[in-house]
């Protein structure tokens, strides 16, 4: 069974004619990319919200390595800082286990500031092997993952492709690109690269505003409804 995820409305049509067109994307792997206050947290648990109240058979794995605890209580797959390493390779360790079709539960790994996390980690010795681990396990996921039902959603300030095995090709592998706010020209050319929507100069790109690249469809402007993070977390702790 494919489900879907909806990612909120296009900011353009909604601009331009005031109509709020919904977009959804069928459920995938997913990478959003925005500076600090673009909206990336809400973003996040917004899209949560909204596949738990599709009754999405789901488990959430959930790192968050800057421990800024805006997604604690969600699930029991959870971790922040270095312990990330750990429940990521407790993940692929369920995800090695999964035969094709999966077993009828859908899982998520959110890693939060990915890039982060394998800086950090790459600093000593053994913390490059981890590092290393950790970019294998994902390249992994990104390309078996879809037929276990299994999907990566990775978040970040700036896209940068060392967070994959050189040479990998990872990238391609996702389904949804999300960037919100004003991106660097490097995160727009890596992620929407031969991609244009008309008068997007014109666009006034801010705080959950942005543009999404949903495979198989052309560039669109994306607007996630203002809901504060505080309410969509109480969601997701109590639903």
């Amino acid at each position: 069974m494919r489900y879907k995820v909806f990612l909120g409305f296009d900011y353009y049509i909604f601009q331009t004619r005031g109509v709020k067109l919904p977009l959804s994307a069928p459920l995938g792997h997913l990478v959003v990319v925005g500076g600090s206050g673009s909206g990336k947290s809400t973003g996040l648990l917004y899209w949560q919200v909204k596949m738990k109240r599709s009754n999405i058979p789901l488990e959430l794995h959930i790192m968050d390595f800057k421990a800024s605890h805006e997604f604690v209580g969600i699930t029991d797959h959870y971790a922040e800082y270095e312990g990330c390493y750990e429940k990521i390779v407790e993940f692929y360790d369920v995800f090695s286990t999964l035969e094709e079709g999966g077993d009828g539960t859908v899982r998520i790994l959110l890693i939060d500031e990915v890039a982060g996390l394998l800086t950090h980690l790459g600093m000593t010795k053994e913390g490059k092997v981890k590092a290393d681990k950790i970019r294998m396990i994902m390249s992994s996921i990104l390309m078996l993952g879809r037929s276990r039902n299994c999907f990566l959603w990775l978040a970040m300030q700036r896209y940068t492709a060392t967070i994959f095995p050189a040479s990998s090709g990872a990238v391609d592998n996702f389904h949804i690109y999300v960037g919100l706010g004003r991106l660097s020209v490097d995160s727009r050319r890596s992620l929407f690269a031969g991609e244009h929507i008309d008068a997007e100069e014109e666009l006034l790109f801010g705080q959950g505003k942005g543009i999404v690249l949903i495979d198989g469809q052309p560039l669109q402007t994306l607007i996630i409804p203002q809901v504060s993070k505080e309410k969509l977390l109480h969601i997701l702790q109590t639903e």
